[in-house]
């Protein structure tokens, strides 16, 4: 029960002082360069041209004129921090993304300014035994160079503290250990540190105050502590009718005050934190429960980077980020691949998020791929302390569900001439039985990548380690040709592990603001993976890739939770990809947060209960074709389509599954075209509209190719490969990748960009076209190095009548790769034109249609 006479309150007994400005930065080692002045956060590699390397920081500041003991607190230095105070070495601290603290209470000058100098070592490991040789080695993202978030120091107004060497920590750790109907027990334990002269005694008092400052639960003891011991003290607190802490629903939280008082209850320290009562458990079947509510969780991984700040984000930088992961209705972000800035956490607890933190070790244990040796005692002692770092630092925030210790980190194995030496599952091992020691109310979680590559000897098998685990799986975008591959895949992975919980800890597709294809299907499917820069991205191919995933992911009841990646478009410089260079674009909005690409609200449609009625490929504004399938995102009981006015259609809920409404040939008058759609959303209508461009009837085709927007070398503009059924699409490049004598671009052709990419096999062509006399032309090229005439050999057919008969492209062309056209007329009929491509032998091949209507006599 709550003594209702006591009395609590949250006010702060420590002081505070932000080092923020007045700072002095230089990237020399002889110190002999002029210093810039700069503010914090800083980082020095935020822009281009990305490097790595080293960076000095100097400041001067007042000692304060108050407190028994001062702390020198940093909340992150990248990646290497060595820190000297008034010409002393205060310590080195080895990692990107935890805070650190120095006790420089015997280091501050008297009377006058302090010179505090820091050198950040940001290099790349190139060996083993560097001393930026720590988690993560590498990594497809980039790694800033900086003092990149607060420097501050903290004065305690007695020598007698709640312990600030605990690893950054704030030496004050609760967890809900039971919730009934009537009554909640929350466990807080805190750490002391006597740094007096003297043995005393003291009162140690931990309390729950209710958002209208009312006393809901307290416990205290009285302990002694001797001179320069520490002590580690355990309390319970009964909260009668506790609120719980219900994600998105209600994330109510409390305020924890954990107070040390002097025996006469004068208070020595005090610390204040957030804290919601809850519990949270994972079932292999059911999924994630929260409080005893089965949710299924639903949400977005993220970087923690903004162009042109790299990591040296703002606070307001990270609540816009999280504003925009709770617009899109997610209910669970994971914060990857590295402990973010305890803001972020702050407010994804006040938001509800569940959240997935994550200790930075990826990839492997070595900067040598293939490597046959154990990771090093310094690197395996170096994650152990980073994911010290990370709980304590973060224990006390209510939405952290998992604590993940490890990301792909079988990725140096794989691809290997012999099979995989296993050097990582040891210390994913070690890892998981930390956490656990250090968190025992959470469970730990990884994101596996190969599991099933582990089974042919390719890979090294994690699944069955932590707590729970998530796949890594980029099905339609690096591999596969179907999602269903992806289905199956985690159907065996469930058997294989009925035990363990697993989730979707990554999927996704790059997309390109500027890039846009007419048919997603129509490129081939390993162009996303030749070994080439990728260039093209279209923005559509991405919306079918997550519309793919997401439905296959809402049938497997047994996943706990799924994580697209990635939320935002993020920096790394390996990357060169799309319409920008330098910059993983699988977000769902932009690098600079200002564009919500159409996958956003495809999300936001299924997660949100806020209204959604959006056109996709609304960016496409100049149309090659003039008959177009529109699709709009809705969440709404019905929308209804227009064209320059006129309604066109309208659907209900019910033929909108996964909230895509798709209106079929659509028709396109030449010039502006106005669409608008209207959503009813129970009786409130929410619209948008689109402008579309048509300026030819002409129908040019660019068979096999993905993006559309060719322009050909007479100014006829080429839409991507559409209006097909059968075969498959194939490009030149990634035949000349299997053969190293196939590099011959095409040759008799002033546009070999329309003859780069084929279709082939068997397959058809229906084209909607008004009735009336047309000229069809058809361009070929024999792709095959090693083909010989009379190898491939087909008929093509024009609405059921054979034009092109027993069709030799070598014959007809004379030399590998040489284009070759055939044109003739045609007359269609009942508004379609059908193209029949037949093989005799080989398959049926063709790079380029067009299709020209001739005018009347």
């Amino acid at each position: 029960m709550v003594d209702q006479g006591a009395s609590v309150n949250a006010r702060e007994l420590r002081t505070t002082t932000p080092l923020v400005g007045n700072w002095k930065f230089v990237q020399d080692d002889t110190l002999a360069a002029d210093w810039q002045p700069i503010s914090l956060p800083h980082a020095w590699n935020a822009a281009a041209p990305y490097r790595r390397g080293i960076g000095w920081y100097r400041l001067t500041f007042e000692t304060p004129t108050t407190g028994a003991r001062h702390w020198l607190e940093f909340g992150a230095a990248s990646i290497v921090a060595d820190v000297w105070l008034n010409g002393r070495k205060l310590g080195r601290h080895r990692g990107a993304f935890t805070a650190f603290r120095f006790d420089v209470t015997d280091k501050l000058i008297a009377n006058g300014g302090n010179v505090l100098l820091v050198k950040v070592d940001n290099r790349a490991p190139t060996t083993d035994s560097d001393v930026t040789a720590i988690a993560p080695l590498s990594g497809d993202f980039n790694m800033s160079g900086g003092l990149y978030r607060h420097v501050a120091l903290i004065s305690t107004p007695d020598p007698v503290h709640i312990a600030l060497d605990d690893m950054g920590g704030p030496g004050v750790y609760a967890a809900t250990t039971g919730i009934s109907d009537s009554s909640a027990t929350v466990n807080v334990r805190s750490k002391l540190k006597s740094d007096s002269g003297h043995d005393a005694d003291y009162t140690i008092r931990a309390a729950l105050l209710a958002d209208n400052g009312r006393l809901a639960g307290m416990a205290q003891k009285n302990v002694s502590l001797a001179a320069g011991a520490r002590l580690e003290v355990p309390l319970e607190l009964i909260v009668d009718n506790a609120r719980l802490w219900q994600g998105l629903d209600d994330p109510y939280q409390y305020q924890l005050v954990v107070e040390l008082l002097a025996t006469d209850g004068t208070p020595l320290d005090k610390v204040v934190q957030h804290f919601g009562i809850r519990q949270m458990r994972f079932d292999a079947n059911k999924g994630f429960f929260l409080n005893g509510r089965n949710i299924r969780l639903h949400g977005v991984a993220m970087h923690q980077d903004y162009p042109g700040k790299g990591w040296g984000i703002t606070d307001e930088d990270i609540d816009e980020s999280l504003a925009l992961i709770r617009d899109i209705g997610a209910n669970t972000v994971r914060l990857a691949h590295y402990p973010h800035n305890l803001r972020t956490l702050e407010v994804a607890s006040r938001l509800g998020l569940v959240v997935w933190a994550e200790v930075p070790f990826v990839n492997g244990v070595s900067t040598v791929r293939c490597s046959g040796t154990d990771a090093t005692d310094a690197f395996k002692a170096n994650v152990k302390q980073q994911l010290q770092e990370l709980i304590r630092q973060q224990y006390n925030q209510a939405a952290i569900a998992m604590w993940s210790v490890g990301n792909e980190i079988a990725m140096m194995s794989t691809g290997c001439p012999a099979a995989p030496y296993d050097n990582v599952t040891p210390l994913l091992r070690e890892l998981h039985a930390l956490a656990k020691a250090e968190d025992a109310s959470r469970v730990t979680t990884e994101a596996d990548l190969g599991e099933e590559l582990a089974a042919m000897g390719r890979s090294i098998a994690t699944g069955g380690i932590t707590d729970v685990w998530a796949l890594n799986r980029y099905c339609l975008w690096y591999y596969g040709n179907s999602v269903s591959e992806l289905g199956a895949l985690l159907d065996t992975l469930h058997d294989k592990y009925p035990d363990q919980p697993m989730g979707i800890s990554e999927y996704g597709a790059g997309a390109a603001l500027s890039h846009h294809s007419d048919n997603p299907l129509g490129g081939p499917a390993e162009v996303f993976n030749t070994g080439q820069p990728v260039v093209y991205q279209p923005e559509e191919y991405a919306n079918y890739v997550h519309e793919q995933h997401y439905r296959m992911i809402t049938e497997k009841r047994y996943l706990w939770g799924s994580y697209v990646w990635n939320m935002f478009d993020f920096g790394s410089a390996m990357r060169n990809e799309g319409d920008i260079r330098g910059v993983n674009t699988k977000g769902l909005v932009t690098f600079d947060r200002r564009t919500k690409k159409d996958a956003f609200y495809f999300y936001k449609a299924n997660w949100s209960s806020d209204p959604v009625t959006y056109f996709t490929g609304r960016r496409y504004t100049h149309r090659a074709y003039a008959v177009a399938d529109v699709k709009i995102y809705s969440n709404a009981d019905s929308v209804q389509l227009s064209v320059n006015g006129k309604v066109i259609g309208s659907t209900s809920k019910a033929q909108c599954p996964m909230s895509i409404c798709l209106f079929k040939d659509v028709r396109l008058s030449p010039g502006i075209n106005e669409l608008t759609a209207l959503g009813d959303h129970g009786g409130k209508f929410v619209s948008d509209s689109v402008q579309w461009s048509l300026h030819t009837r002409d129908v040019n085709i660019a068979a096999g190719q993905l993006t559309t927007g060719f322009t050909a070398s007479d100014g006829a503009l080429f839409g991507s490969d559409h209006f097909f059924t059968g075969g498959r699409g194939d490009w030149l490049i990634a035949r000349a990748l299997a053969a190293s004598d196939d590099k011959t671009p095409p040759r008799v052709t002033p546009d070999p960009h329309l003859f780069s990419n084929f279709r082939r096999g068997t397959f058809s062509y229906d084209i909607p076209l008004d009735n009336g006399d047309y000229s069809v032309t058809l361009g070929f090229l024999e792709p095959d190095s090693h083909a010989a005439v009379g190898d491939r050999v087909f008929t093509v057919a024009v609405n059921g009548r054979p034009r092109l008969s027993h069709f030799d492209i070598l014959k007809a062309a004379g030399a590998y790769r040489a284009a070759v056209v055939r044109t003739f007329p045609a007359t269609v009929f009942e508004g379609r034109l059908r193209l029949a491509f037949m093989p005799n032998k080989g398959e049926a091949i063709v790079s380029n249609i067009r299709i020209r209507k001739l005018q009347s006599p």
